[in-house]
């Protein structure tokens, strides 16, 4: 996430006539920093400073927040159908001595549907839930101008909503990865071009793609927002844990940020409980 991107995006349910009301959309920006390995399984770690987006919109079936960014195609109490998006930032793969030699890794995104369930509270804001997305995944080279397919991903997680902390609202997601034989193949094959005699050959499959345990917190005060989270992945019994860019099963990533916000619209709309 990735700086989750320090941004982070999710729904907005109904709530009734009486409820307190914000404004429809809020825009601001600041920066995040983000420590996080070249990619999954790699031991070469990088740390960057990037800006970031604040952006808060409380559409009916666009919705953008702390959480995330999805389009909401249906929903009630205890289901829900959306499209929602995610993030990369990989380090600079150039640097990677591991992957001296093949082509450097690019920062990606991924969008597709997810089907949610409410498992345990009044609605998705609070309580655990079980959501299940299927995204496409592309790669972005920004030197060349090139946006290119590089496979799916599945991710059941397990999430539970509105922890609550002298004013920090929390997050957790326990989640496993699957991808396509193309995703895996993108990070963790190695051609007979790139071959030598401490890297050779090796052919990724598609499925298992570990598991991964996030935390995340946010605040708002005033039009200031602070966020951050820390994500730990375990790629044991990883279908390409075998490959020979893969040099730990276990690692963290933290991403941290801060936001200003600085406009606001004057249309007011009705909160969820969350917010």
């Amino acid at each position: 996430m990735d700086i989750k991107a320090v941004l982070v995006l999710a729904g907005l349910c109904a709530t009734s006539a009486l409820a307190e009301e914000k404004p429809k959309w809020e825009l601001g920006a600041g920066l995040g920093s983000q420590t996080l390995a070249d990619y999954r399984g790699s031991e070469h770690y990088q740390t960057s400073v990037v800006p970031i987006p604040f952006t808060i919109y409380r559409g009916e079936f666009l919705q953008a927040d702390d959480d995330g960014i999805r389009g909401l195609f249906f929903n009630s109490e205890r289901v829900e159908l959306d499209v929602s998006l995610a993030g990369s930032l990989n380090g600079d793969s150039e640097d990677n001595a591991l992957r001296r030699g093949m082509p450097e890794l690019h920062p990606s995104a991924e969008i597709g549907p997810s089907l949610n369930f409410n498992l345990t509270g009044s609605d998705f804001n609070e309580g655990w839930s079980l959501r299940l997305p299927v995204r496409a995944v592309y790669g972005f080279d920004f030197d060349g101008f090139e946006i290119d397919h590089i496979g799916y991903l599945a991710n059941p997680q397990l999430t539970y909503e509105d922890l609550d902390w002298k004013g920090w609202e929390g997050s957790l997601d326990l989640g496993f990865l699957y991808g396509s034989e193309d995703y895996h193949d993108y990070y963790y094959s190695v051609g007979s071009q790139y071959a030598n005699s401490e890297r050779p050959v090796y052919s990724a499959d598609s499925g298992f793609s570990g598991s991964y345990f996030n935390f995340s917190m946010t605040r708002r005060e005033g039009n200031l927002w602070y966020g951050g989270y820390l994500r730990y992945d375990n790629l044991s019994g990883a279908t390409f844990e075998e490959s020979p860019l893969v040099e730990t099963k276990h690692f963290f990533t933290l991403g941290l940020g801060v936001s200003v916000i600085l406009r606001q619209s004057k249309e007011l709309v009705p909160l969820r409980s969350k917010d």
